[in-house]
């Protein structure tokens, strides 16, 4: 059983990409998204575009459709990065490729940062998700 402070829910604050200078929002403003960690190795990622949407990408053969979801199994590395081992993804070229997350914990946050094979550097910024006692069926 695994014992790392990313074990948990997360939600999604923001994600901006930078490109040659230019930060954009790819999901918009707001969006929403839910990320997992389990003390098992097992992850899960969903992140939707917000309210209005939004692709304002410059490259948008790097932009998400609007929505991201994947899940597999997860580790650390010795440096501290996250390796996200993909086996179930909305985009099939992840599908059995291992993605690699930079961490960084602040105040009551968590910072995924990655740089796509295109030169865009992703930063997803999220907040530990407030426990709430389970709902029992009505």
């Amino acid at each position: 059983m695994l014992v790392d402070e990313l074990i948990g829910a997360w939600v999604l604050e923001d994600f901006s990409a930078t490109r040659e200078g230019v930060t954009t929002h790819p999901l918009g403003e707001q969006p929403g998204g839910l990320l997992l960690y389990t003390a098992d190795g097992w992850m899960s990622a969903l992140l939707t575009s917000g309210p209005k949407g939004g692709t304002d990408f410059t490259d948008t053969r790097d932009a998400p459709e609007g929505t991201v979801a994947y899940a597999g199994r997860w580790e650390r590395t010795a440096e501290g990065s996250v390796l996200h081992h993909v086996q179930s993804s909305h985009f099939g070229p992840w599908v059995g490729a291992t993605l690699q997350r930079g961490v960084r914990f602040r105040p009551g946050s968590l910072e995924l940062t990655a740089v796509t094979t295109r030169g865009s550097r992703w930063l997803l910024r999220w907040r530990r998700a407030e426990s709430a006692p389970p709902r029992l069926g009505r």
